[in-house]
């Protein structure tokens, strides 16, 4: 696939479709017409929220990137919060034109709202907001900010989500028995809010700079979704009836716990200027490896400048850290920039591996990118 394919599957559906209605095709921003990958001279990635803070992770400039740690907070300032999940603010500039991307809203409302504040992110300024897969430690605070912030965001402020099963109730299998409710993100209240839904499951293209890679193909023969993952079946023809929740057919009642197998769950995408793509898994259900293999397929660019975020590898066993370590020094990308569900255990394969493409994660720290 080259370039010029790419944005003739960047047309996205309305949230009418995936009620059953008719498609819009062209959604704002994410237009068929354009003829080219987005290209930005420079990204600035925040780390808003994230597992941990870490006083004494390294910042400082390095081969092709800068990276900058926020400090403990002095005497009167407001300190910075750490919980179990993940947030970014992303700021790009092309040319003229600088854009600012929401992806991810964390946990809580209290630990999101706090760091906005406190790293200086006004999400009224947002062009568009991407949602990466219905985990509540992803998507948690989201309606809280579409409540706060009613009537305050840009007119039109479209959410991207890559699928359904991104608004289906989620729960996890507990290994004493019993399940741990993993919530839902109910879409009704967001679009009363005033938010646009745009299911993209195909790469599309976001506030012009930003890209979402569509559904990721399963490629690899060592990344498998998480074995206790379950989605809560809905009535044939809703949104989260099983039709929707993989290429597998499942017969489920509603109310039964089918397999999760993720397939709405999209990864978020830059082309840096002379420098690659920069490519953000969130929690990488669908494999690290495949995400970015999809990027690279759906846009026809190789070079891979960075591959950031949460490759859900913590609870991995030793052979699959290994395998994706291999694969990535197969994809030979520059920096590694590894957060949230990734877990020590690949975060240490990596920096015996590639010690100088590790940069270590810490809530507050922005990576840029380009000129």
């Amino acid at each position: 696939m080259n370039r010029r394919q790419f944005l003739k599957l960047g047309a996205v559906t309305s949230g009418v479709f995936a009620l059953g209605g008719v498609p819009r095709i062209g959604e704002r921003w994410a237009s068929a017409q354009s003829v080219a990958v987005p290209t930005v001279d420079r990204l600035v990635m925040t780390n808003v929220v994230d597992n941990i803070y870490n006083v004494f992770a390294k910042g400082g400039k390095l081969d092709t990137i800068t990276v900058q740690r926020t400090p403990l907070a002095r005497v009167g300032e407001v300190p910075l919060l750490a919980e179990h999940g993940l947030a970014y603010h992303l700021e790009s500039l092309g040319g003229v034109e600088r854009r600012e991307v929401l992806l991810d809203f964390a946990l809580t409302e209290l630990n999101l709202f706090h760091n906005y504040r406190a790293l200086g992110v006004d999400p009224t300024h947002a062009d568009a907001l991407i949602i990466s897969h219905g985990h509540r430690d992803h998507y948690g605070a989201l309606p809280d900010l579409a409540r706060a912030q009613q009537g305050k965001f840009k007119p039109d402020l479209t959410l991207y989500a890559g699928g359904e099963d991104t608004f289906c109730h989620r729960v996890q299998m507990m290994p004493t028995g019993g399940t741990l409710d993993g919530g839902q993100l109910d879409r009704g209240p967001l679009e009363a809010r005033g938010l646009r839904i745009a299911l993209a499951k195909q790469p599309a293209v976001v506030a012009g700079h930003a890209f979402t890679s569509g559904q990721i193909a399963r490629t690899t023969d060592f990344e498998r979704p998480p074995a206790p993952a379950r989605l809560v079946a809905g009535p044939m023809g809703s949104v989260c009836s099983p039709a929707h929740f993989g290429a597998t057919k499942v017969e489920a009642k509603p109310g039964e716990l089918v397999a999760d197998t993720f397939q709405g769950e999209h990864a978020t995408g830059y082309h840096v200027k002379n420098r690659g793509l920069v490519v953000i898994t969130s929690c990488g259900h669908a494999g690290v490896i495949n995400s970015v293999r999809q990027v690279q397929k759906a846009t026809g660019i190789e070079k891979v400048h960075a591959i950031v975020g949460g490759f859900h590898l913590a609870p991995a066993p030793d052979e699959i850290v290994a395998k994706t370590v291999e694969a990535f020094k197969a994809i030979n990308p520059d920096y590694i920039i590894p957060s949230h569900c990734t877990g020590l255990n690949t975060i240490i394969a990596v920096h015996r591996a590639m010690p100088q493409k590790l940069v270590m994660p810490s809530t507050g720290t922005r990576v840029i990118f380009g000129a």
